[in-house]
């Protein structure tokens, strides 16, 4: 059984890189749920484990100790850079390189490389660097870096999901290569991506939700077998979706029935008259007049509260417009 070993970067109070209404933590955890999701469908004979799943913070000692002690045959970890260049790169140790980690990063650039010419996204190469989780990790590891977030260019493919799952997925093929996985006999891999259970579709962001019932997740789509409790009031975030259930990470899947989406209030600022007008005709063709507050005086702004999937909606608009803006959970 092959051990993969996969470390969203940042998390918790640690954003990562921030710019163009994204941050980083939320981004990597996006890629490494696309990642989980094809391998989970399309292959057999291995085990995963993550950093995080969760908006939670790992030290880097912490995330690297955690591979080592579980044995991790890779361990991938995903970055977004900062720094206002443009293009993808990846990075193996600087020193003592192994050929292993060479031949991993290699299958992953390789299958990256078909991504970065489908959007025009430049290749800043195959690369060496000292970074931390590299210099102390037992078994061959690659760091990447997607994109640059303070860049026009590579913000906007950073706020395009196909992209975000096509580089999931690139990832995925190249993990899978490496560590020859055997494909599931009924789920050849292929671009038809068909399935034997329902096929989750993969939020914009994710949602907060909460057990309105004490209730069990599931490890597929289908949610025939068990693999945990959740009491009632438990509060989670979610990734994906079927019509009867949630996608909780890749192999955590909870019924639809027992929860209710828990809401949030968005804010945004400093509007000028020309938002407020764009603003005001997005709020009126998605019907939330009654969800939203304008400023009466002082700066331009608006507050939105929603306690359904519009939440996402909103939040597409405001990254498509750059504006900036902050989501929080209504906590009662």
């Amino acid at each position: 059984m092959k051990k993969i070993y996969l470390d969203a970067g940042h998390g918790g109070a640690d954003l990562g890189a921030v710019a163009s209404g994204l941050y980083e933590k939320d981004l990597v955890l996006a890629v490494q749920q696309y990642i989980i999701s094809f391998l989970s469908t399309h292959y057999e004979g291995f085990s995963l484990c993550t950093t995080r799943t969760t908006d939670v913070f790992l030290s880097l000692n912490e995330r690297v100790n955690k591979a080592n002690a579980w044995g991790a045959d890779v361990y991938l970890s995903i970055h977004i850079n900062l720094g206002g260049e443009t293009g993808y790169e990846d990075f193996i140790y600087s020193k003592n390189i192994n050929n292993q980690t060479i031949v991993l990063r290699n299958d992953i650039h390789d299958h990256v490389k078909f991504v970065l010419t489908k959007y025009n996204h430049s290749n800043r190469g195959r690369k060496l660097a000292n970074h931390s989780v590299l210099r102390h990790s037992y078994m061959p590891s690659v760091l990447t870096e997607i994109g640059f977030i303070d860049t026009e260019h590579d913000a906007k493919l950073l706020k395009n999901p196909q992209f975000l799952k096509d580089m999931g997925v690139a990832y995925a093929k190249g993990i899978a290569q490496f560590l020859n996985l055997e494909p599931k006999s009924t789920n050849p891999v292929g671009d038809s991506d068909e399935e034997g259970f329902p096929k989750p579709a993969f939020l914009y962001k994710p949602l907060w939700i909460k057990t309105t019932e004490d209730t069990e997740t599931y490890k597929d789509a289908n949610m025939s077998e068990r693999t945990g409790y959740l009491k009632k009031n438990t509060f989670f975030q979610v990734y994906g979706e079927t019509r009867a259930a949630w996608v909780m990470d890749g192999q955590h899947f909870i019924e639809k029935k027992d929860t209710i989406i828990e809401g949030e209030t968005i804010t945004t600022a400093e509007l000028t008259k020309e938002n407020m007008e764009t603003l005001k005709v997005f709020v009126t063709k998605e019907k939330l007049e009654t969800a939203v507050t304008f400023s009466k005086e002082g700066a331009a702004a608006a507050i939105i509260t929603l306690r359904d999937k519009k939440i996402l909606n909103v939040k597409a608009f405001l990254d498509r417009e750059n504006w900036w803006y902050k989501a929080e959970r209504i906590k009662k």
